[in-house]
């Protein structure tokens, strides 16, 4: 067991602190675009995302047959993801605490067209 006090901060775009391996992991996200008039892919993995905002505004781009919404989220509110998705800042420095399974397949789809550009899994 790895009892380690660790800080959920940003570090880069992307880096997990916690996981347990076969069920679920925890991972801090800051997201590289400034606006969703900047994201040019969206997302979506095999299972849901639960994307907590854990410092300042962030938001979420979100699309499904229904089309694409923006979502903004100020510090302390969630939202559970099952659908394509990409992320940006409201304001500089903010990021999600994002928890998810250890083990799904992504797609990742060009915004403009839906076409898929690739697929991952992560194991």
């Amino acid at each position: 067991m790895d009892d380690t006090v660790k800080p959920l901060a940003a570090q880069g775009r992307w880096h997990v602190p916690f996981r347990d391996d076969g069920f679920w992991r925890v991972g801090v996200y800051a997201p590289e675009f400034r606006s969703p008039e900047e994201i040019t892919q969206l997302e979506r993995h095999t299972c849901p995302e639960l994307f907590f905002c854990a410092r300042g505004r962030a938001g979420l781009l979100l699309k499904d047959d229904a089309g694409e919404r923006v979502v903004e989220l100020a510090q302390g509110e969630a939202i559970q993801v099952s659908g394509y998705h990409n992320g940006f800042v409201v304001e500089e420095g903010s990021y999600f605490i994002v928890v998810e399974r250890t083990s799904f397949a992504t797609e990742y789809i060009d915004r403009r067209s839906g076409t898929v550009v690739k697929k991952i899994v992560v194991e």
